[in-house]
């Protein structure tokens, strides 16, 4: 199992990791840490890209996921040398890509905080896109008068941005999880993350410390279809 560095602090840009192998799948060559800063592709958000240097070895990132058992494939290409079995070895991510990837997943859930202001009833959040292209929330249920609800939605987020919210996250163990009826794999133990004095949800993306590090949110469209809603917004 990888240690996952990148869930203690997302403006750590640069570390040190132990290469431990090279591996290969479907999807190309893999290097293979015993621990990284680097996001793996999930939870609506992509994955960082970067460099993984070792003297003058240096192996491009440019694609990162899990597997399911904990284990972060970092794919891409040796532009030179090869690293050995041991070898220290130097992370550096793209760093405003991580930067603009952690102001958008943050940029949803403070819109779901903005969403429950309203406290419409029978909306339930299903799920988060937090690309750049595009991103948006989506929502079992409907919100009726989509252009006044843009309105107030748009008020309540620039509330929230203007009142600097702390991002809560802590880590629960299976049992404090079942409790508070949040999905964790079986066994492990679940990262949970809330803006202050709204409710807490599993989340293990990258995040900013405070609201006012988003930026400024914008509502752009409310479209319902087949019983869901989603919510495209942007961050400027």
């Amino acid at each position: 199992m990888t240690k996952l560095n990148y869930l203690d602090n997302t403006y750590l840009f640069e570390s040190e990791a132990i290469f431990v192998e090279v591996k290969e799948n479907e999807k190309g060559k893999a290097v293979i840490l015993d621990k990284t800063i680097f996001y793996p592709q999930g939870g609506g958000q992509p994955a960082d890209k970067g460099k993984i240097i070792s003297g003058d070895t240096i192996f491009i990132v440019n694609d990162v996921r899990i597997d399911e058992v904990g284990i972060v494939w970092h794919f891409g290409e040796f532009s030179n040398g090869q690293f050995k079995i041991g070898d220290k070895v130097i992370l550096k991510i793209d760093k405003d890509r991580r930067k603009l990837n952690a102001k958008l997943h943050s940029a949803g859930h403070l819109l779901d905080c903005a969403v429950s202001k309203m406290e419409i009833e029978n909306l339930y959040p299903t799920k988060g896109f937090h690309f750049p292209d595009g991103p948006y929330v989506e929502y079992d249920g409907m919100i009726k008068n989509p252009t006044e609800a843009i309105l107030i939605l748009q008020k309540n987020v620039d509330e929230l941005i203007a009142q600097d919210l702390l991002v809560e996250k802590k880590d629960l163990s299976p049992e404090e999880t079942q409790a508070k009826n949040i999905w964790t794999p079986t066994g492990k133990s679940a990262r949970v993350i809330n803006f202050a004095g709204f409710s807490m949800c599993g989340c293990g993306g990258t995040h900013v410390n405070k609201a006012s590090e988003i930026g400024k949110i914008i509502i752009r469209k409310i479209k319902f279809n087949q019983g869901k809603t989603k919510i495209a917004y942007s961050v400027v």
